[in-house]
């Protein structure tokens, strides 16, 4: 451009780069093909499902950011270039281009016959496979006495930061598999955070390893300092300080008692 005449100007841009969350390489933006839920008709009976009183969230202040998203849901991309996951059940066919869909491995194109065909690469996202858990463990698709004994369940216990990626994705796939809610109760736990208030991560290097915890404060202090001073949904910071008074209140029942 500079060459030709056609530059304008140079200046410095300063813009949000993505970094890989493992090794902090800079990411680049690469277009391709992807396979896509609509997740729209699939929304709606979740958020009734809600409104209705048939699921209900515990804090109940997160059922407003539950009916949030889900209101304002996108198309989910459920393929993903990985090693590893459940294989996406496609086949192409190299004859007639179409593609089958099927849940046994395809021996031959379900239009033209050839067997000429290949699997899609590709495996679905873990959340994917992870949604269909409240019933696939149980025998779905057949109707199983697991399933008709467990399913639904009462209360899903999880952490509120998978909310919509776990909780919410499930009870759209219970809905549309079986025609039924996959439980009535979600709690939801708060993360524990370092003595920054900053989500541990391996990565960070900020983990606290429970085995080394224990030899030092004991397997009681441990459980003091993370049952107490906290609700359900509230994020706690655990610190040295915490599990030292921890330990301390231990050895105080301790000696109170022998």
């Amino acid at each position: 451009l500079e060459k030709d005449g056609l530059l304008v100007k140079i200046e410095p841009y300063t813009h949000s780069v993505g970094h890989c969350g493992r090794c902090q390489t800079v990411i680049e933006p690469i277009a391709s093909k992807q396979w896509f839920i609509n997740t729209q008709p699939l929304a709606q009976p979740a958020i009734k499902a809600v409104t209705d009183g048939r699921v209900t969230i515990i804090p109940e202040r997160f059922t407003k950011v539950y009916l949030n998203w889900m209101e304002n849901i996108r198309d989910w991309c459920i393929s993903r270039q990985l090693w590893w996951g459940h294989r996406i059940p496609v086949w192409f066919c190299h004859d007639c281009g179409k593609q089958t869909v099927t849940v046994e491995d395809a021996k031959s194109c379900s239009h033209c016959g050839s067997a000429d065909i290949e699997q899609d690469p590709d495996v679905l996202d873990t959340w994917f496979s992870s949604a269909l858990w409240t019933h696939s463990t149980l025998g779905w698709p057949d109707d199983t006495e697991s399933l008709r004994y467990f399913y639904p369940t009462a209360v899903m216990e999880t952490g509120y930061d998978i909310l919509f990626f776990w909780v919410a994705r499930m009870i759209m796939m219970g809905l549309e598999d079986t025609g039924d809610i996959p439980f009535h109760t979600v709690y939801l736990h708060g993360l524990i955070r370092d003595e920054k208030g900053e989500k541990m991560s391996k990565i960070k290097g900020n983990v606290l390893n429970p085995i080394d915890t224990l030899e030092k404060y004991g397997t009681d202090a441990l459980r003091f300092a993370l049952s107490t001073g906290t609700s359900p949904g509230n994020d706690i910071k655990l610190t040295s300080s915490r599990l030292e008074a921890g330990r301390n209140f231990a050895n105080k029942l301790w000696n109170a008692t022998r």
